[in-house]
């Protein structure tokens, strides 16, 4: 391979003095910064903060990305400005691949360039993509590499997630690793460190000794931080500084420091270690290679040069004053890790430049070690990783808005000496070994749709088992514990984790201790042991066993427990007491000792808590959102055409489906396989009516989901059985507080005269131990239902007599009318925390509300829930289901007889003038008209209502058309509808209504200019809202009234209306409207030429757009934040 070096000679007043050598002679060279410091700061934000808001600035991002290019080709006229070397080079260009460009530096700012931006302008790609690009430094390092030779590959691999689910994925990058490897049939002996703390690779380390890793991986956080930033972080008590593992306290520091986040004790507890020290931790270890892809690992910070420039970094001033102490310099002038890694005796150190996306990270660990593992150099590796960076520039910013960014740049190699990992074939006794324990590892059969999801779960077990190695893992039936815990067996084997896995299935067979022990001794004892081992009594059977399982790492399972405790005619395998009793002792013995053991159940075995698991419980759900997503489009995937699937992601009722369903696997699988027979709406149809077509037919738990709640069913005391058929109208969430009432509507209805209702929260507990309900949070009342036990108990009814069927549709229904009314009065509270608190049950109880209510329409009768959920749907600003519901419930009412509708009076009224003001909120003005018009028909043609009722209700409507006119921009006709609904209130005293028509005047006359009388008409509306105590409409108000004052020029008043407008929004938690104010505080400062003032606010109201999808104001907002001056 042809070599070309640029190696640094020295620093000068405007850049560095530099030689390129082809290895026959040197060229001298002078380098300078192809960058201004501007450009600089611009690509800098382009990498760090422009991922953050990925909707703002996009002209800026274009130009900081078509910087990249313009940079590497300067570069390149610098370094190859001699004639004759441009004459070498054009020898190389057509090869490449087989060429290897060196960076040879003396100091850090030779390093901070962006070699790897360097670029033939003659070429349509930076060299860095087609040749091998390594830096080197000429410092000496501490010690050397001296692998002795090895078949394998050893990989040690060090994951830190200290936010847990607030953190990037955890196996984002081991799994398609570990999955390359067993594909692939590789020869690489991985190991995952838990936990990730300092101190446990410390101590791993130190056990393994020296030269025994190839490779090291730190997939982990990292940052450039200020001593300020790590002293004041975003969350208290965040950081560890004292009681540091293997280091001192953290002191004060000048600058920046490269640090690493490991994990603290608990989640959100993060460890800070510098670069120096863990340069410290390797140094001797005898590793060549580390890769990182934690964020800015190979950033080097320019420092500046001695005429006692300043630049600046994150805002923090990075001062150099020329001093005597060279190392002491150097020491702050040093801030990139994978340099500093350099030091520590490593051959080779991948780090990132700037900040990476997760999805960046994981497309390129993907392909180096795809690259790697076939055979291919490391050097050469990492270029087909970076070349697929470039190929593939696609990234997920937040939001999840999809962008392309140029991080191709980002991974810098660093090295010392070629790479050697000292590999050799097998000699037939290694390989005979090799094979004997890669053929014994259990192998996980992945289900029909693969394992999907439970990175969080798998990094939460770990952690609880790390703490305590005993824990119970409990789930309803169908949330997928017997596969996740046979795969933990295949994922534990090959991370190294434990020796091996040994599973006991109850679902299987009830096993004994006796077979219990002899599995284990079995596979942990070679022959003549095991013989001698099987010939002992129990009892010293146990004693030998406990001892070498307390010793080592293996891991015991126990699934399906809930047979062991079961009853005997209903679930086979169940345990005697006294066989309970072994195990329960056995297992008692190992806690505290080297083994993991996990216990599976959809019970709380509450007959091994006390001895062995205690508290250590975690709680199996569905799947995330993230998951449960891939996991449909599988299943659409395998069973359904590919031109049906897009209709289907769009269809409402899909996204419904989803919903109930959950993220539970199984009823996933089931349910939505008969998509490729039925709509979404047919199968909600069906399951609402107990259709037994859309299970599958099989006697298998595992496989039919019926049969997975019979399972558990069948274990409750005949009484619960009978009176949870009650809970068969309920989805999704049940409120244990609100039980009591729901027993009391029942009560009423002669049907329900002989059920033991005073056993009713008895059974809740029975069907919450036996996993068909679950509490949201540890011993809360707000329980979720398993989300096929409502259809399982539908099918149920079918055995119940008509009579008790429709009594029990009738108490359900009138339980929830009672409800929606208390709900409505919490979301009509004036208090902001009762607010959010009716919003919060609303959601939760969304479809148990919307099924009341679709009783209450088959019965033509009132329509109060729907006026409740329109309340709901209002605050949240979801204008499109408003806009759906109301529809529906105007076309049921359309089949409502006469009587009906005149008993129902003004409900309907109400109904309708909800169908126009979600058609106004949804710009469809000229129906709202039809629908206010045909409105006061209605009213007029009403004999039996009070002359006041009818004119209040035409007031209402002359205000609305009022409304729709002022869309429009009919203003003339709008201030006449507007005046005489005020006419009417004022006539009638509603002196509160009144408030809203002043409002709507203002509105008016502030959109025809008449400032002075919009001012007038907002302080009259203002002044009844205080009144009243409406502190809500007095920030609409407050925020009109400032619109005025601006338009007016009155800016000291206007931000002063804003700032009251914005702290009664921020009270109310209503956040989207809080956009719209930071929006005009954005533009009042802009107006004021406060520019930074001006881009805080509107990247405040962005944000808040973005969040809410509202797509058309966030462009009017980048387009206001792009014009602003820098």
């Amino acid at each position: 391979m042809s070599v070309i070096t640029i190696r640094e000679q020295q620093q000068t007043a405007t850049g560095f003095a530099a030689s390129l050598s082809f290895g026959d002679g040197e060229y001298d060279i002078i380098i300078t910064d192809p960058f201004t410091p501007q450009e600089e700061r611009e690509l800098e934000w382009y990498f760090e903060e422009w991922l953050v808001y990925p909707i703002v600035d996009t002209v800026k991002a274009e130009r900081a990305k078509d910087s990249v290019k313009t940079y590497g080709e300067k570069l390149f006229k610098q370094v190859f400005h001699d004639n004759k070397a441009y004459s070498k080079y054009q020898q190389l260009k057509n090869n490449l691949s087989q060429v290897q460009i060196e960076i040879v530096s003396k100091t850090p700012e030779f390093q901070a360039l962006h070699w790897e931006a360097l670029q033939d302008p003659d070429f349509p790609r930076p060299l860095a993509v087609d040749c091998v690009m390594l830096r080197k430094s000429v410092n000496p390092a501490v010690g050397s590499v001296n692998l002795p030779t090895s078949p394998v590959i050893n990989l040690l691999v060090v994951v830190a997630r200290p936010d847990e689910e607030k953190d990037v994925g955890y196996r984002t990058i081991s799994r398609p690793m570990l999955e390359l490897i067993e594909n692939g049939k590789l020869r690489v002996n991985v190991e995952l460190l838990r936990p990730g703390t300092y101190q446990a690779l410390s101590e791993h380390l130190e056990a393994k000794g020296a030269n025994f890793y190839h490779i090291i991986h730190l997939d982990m956080h990292g940052a450039l931080l200020t001593h300020e930033q790590v002293e004041k972080p975003s969350a208290v008590n965040r950081y560890l500084f004292k009681g540091r593992y293997g280091r001192d306290d953290l002191q004060p520091f000048e600058g920046v420091k490269a640090f690493l986040a490991f994990e603290g004790e608990n989640q959100g507890k993060v460890d800070l270690v510098e670069a120096s020290e863990l340069a410290a931790l390797l140094t001797g270890k005898g590793i060549p290679v580390c890769i990182l892809n934690a964020c800015q690992s190979g950033k080097q910070v320019k420092s500046p040069l001695p005429q006692n420039n300043v630049e600046t970094f994150h805002g923090t001033s990075l001062q150099n004053t020329t001093t005597s102490l060279q190392n002491t310099e150097e020491e702050v002038r040093e801030t990139s890790l994978g340099s500093r890694l350099m030091s520590a005796g490593m051959q080779m150190v991948v780090a990132m430049g700037y900040s990476v996306t997760v999805t960046a990270a994981k497309l390129m660990m993907e392909h180096l070690y795809k690259h790697l593992f076939a055979d291919k150099p490391i050097t050469e590796a990492i270029r087909l990783s970076r070349r697929e960076l470039f190929n593939d520039k696609e990234r997920k910013a937040y939001f999840n808005k999809l962008i392309k960014l140029e991080d191709w740049l980002l991974p810098v190699v660093y090295y010392n000496q070629a790479v050697n990992f000292n590999l050799c074939q097998f000699t037939p006794e290694e390989e005979e070994k090799y094979f004997e324990t890669v053929g014994s590892q259990y192998r996980f059969a992945l289900p029909t749709y693969g394992f999907v999801g439970r990175d969080l779960e798998i990094l939460k077990i770990e952690k609880a088992l790390l703490k305590d190695n005993v824990l119970l893992l409990k789930g309803m039936g169908g949330t997928g514990k017997t596969t996740l815990l046979n795969y933990l067996r295949e994922w534990w084997q090959k991370t190294n984790f434990v020796k091996n896995a040994f599973y006991f299935g109850y679902d299987e067979k009830a096993w004994t201790l006796d077979q219990i022990l002899f599995v284990i001794g079995q596979k942990i004892y070679k022959n003549f042991e095991f013989a001698s081992f099987q010939a002992m009594s129990q009892r010293a059977q146990i004693e030998k066993l406990v001892a070498k399982l307390r010793a080592e790492n293996y891991a015991v399972i126990l699934d399906n427990l809930e047979s062991v405790t079961g009853q005997q005619l209903a679930i086979q395998n169940t345990l005697p007491e006294t066989e309970r009793n072994q195990i329960r002792d056995f297992i008692k013995r190992l806690v505290g000792g080297k083994t993991l053991v996990v216990l599976g159940s959809r019970s709380r075995e509450e007959w091994l808590q006390q001895k062995t698991f205690k508290f250590n419980l975690y709680e199996l759900q569905g799947l995330d959102q993230e998951a449960r997503t891939e996991l449909a489009e599988k299943i659409l995937e395998i069973n359904l055409p590919r031109q049906k699937i897009e209709k289907i992601r769009q269809d409402g009722d899909f996204q419904k489906l989803m919903k109930l369903l959950a993220g539970y696997p199984l009823a996933m699988e089931v349910v939505l396989a008969n998509l490729q027979k039925q709509t979404p709406q047919k199968i909600l149809q069906g399951l609402q009516a107990a259709d037994v077509n859309l299970d599958v037919a099989s006697e298998d738990k595992t496989k039919s989901i019926l049969k997975c709640v019979e399972y558990s069913y069948s274990n409750l005391s005949p009484e619960a059985q009978k009176i949870l058929i009650c809970l068969a109208p309920f989805s999704g969430f049940i409120f244990r507080g609100n039980m009591p009432d729901y027993i009391k509507e029942l009560q009423k209805l002669e049907s329900f005269k002989n059920y033991q209702f005073d056993k009713f929260d008895d059974a809740v507990q029975e069907a919450i131990n036996w996993g068909l309900l679950s509490p949201m949070d540890k011993d809360s009342p707000r329980l979720t239902i398993q989300p096929v036990f409502p259809y399982f108990l539908k099918t149920k009814l079918a055995t119940v007599d008509t009579a008790t069927c429709e009594a029990l549709q009738e108490g359900f229904k009138n339980h929830y009318l009672g409800l929606a009314s208390y709900y409505n009065q919490l979301m009509e509270s004036k208090d902001a925390q009762e607010r959010q608190l009716g919003i919060f049950f609303c959601k939760l109880e969304y479809e148990n509300l919307y099924q009341g209510l679709q009783i209450c329409l088959e019965k033509q009768e009132t329509i109060a829930i729907f006026i409740y959920l329109y309340e709901y749907y209002t605050l949240i600003n979801n204008i499109q289901d408003c806009l759906l519901l109301t529809e529906y419930v105007c076309k049921k009412l359309k089949s409502y007889s006469f009587t009906n509708i005149s008993i129902l009076g003004d409900e309907v009224g109400l109904v309708y003038e909800r169908l126009a003001n979600s058609y106004i909120e949804s710009k469809q003005y000229q129906e709202a008209k039809i629908i206010y018009q045909e409105l006061l028909e209605m009213y007029e043609l009403l004999k039996n209502e009070e002359k006041r009722q009818k004119e209040q209700w035409k007031a209402t409507v002359y205000h609305q058309l009022g409304k729709t006119c002022l869309q429009i921009r009919e203003y003339a006709q709008a201030r006449d509808f507007y005046q005489l609904a005020l006419s009417i209130k004022i006539e009638f005293g509603d002196r509160y209504s009144q408030a809203g028509t002043y409002h709507n005047l203002g509105i008016v006359a502030q959109k025809m200019r008449e400032y002075v009388e919009a001012r007038d008409y907002y302080q009259q509306a203002l002044s009844i809202f205080i009144e009243f105590g409406d502190r809500l409409s007095q920030a609409k108000t407050y925020h009109n009234l400032g619109r005025v004052a601006q338009e007016m020029r009155e800016y000291a008043q206007a931000r002063d209306y804003y700032q009251q407008a914005l702290s009664i929004k921020i009270e109310f938690c209503d956040r989207y409207s809080q956009a719209s104010t930071y929006g005009l505080l954005g533009l009042l400062a802009e107006a004021q030429e406060d520019y930074t003032e001006a881009r805080t606010n509107l990247q405040k109201a962005l944000e808040i757009y973005i969040e809410y999808k509202d797509e058309y104001r966030a462009n009017i907002t980048r387009e206001i934040l792009e014009r602003l001056p820098e």
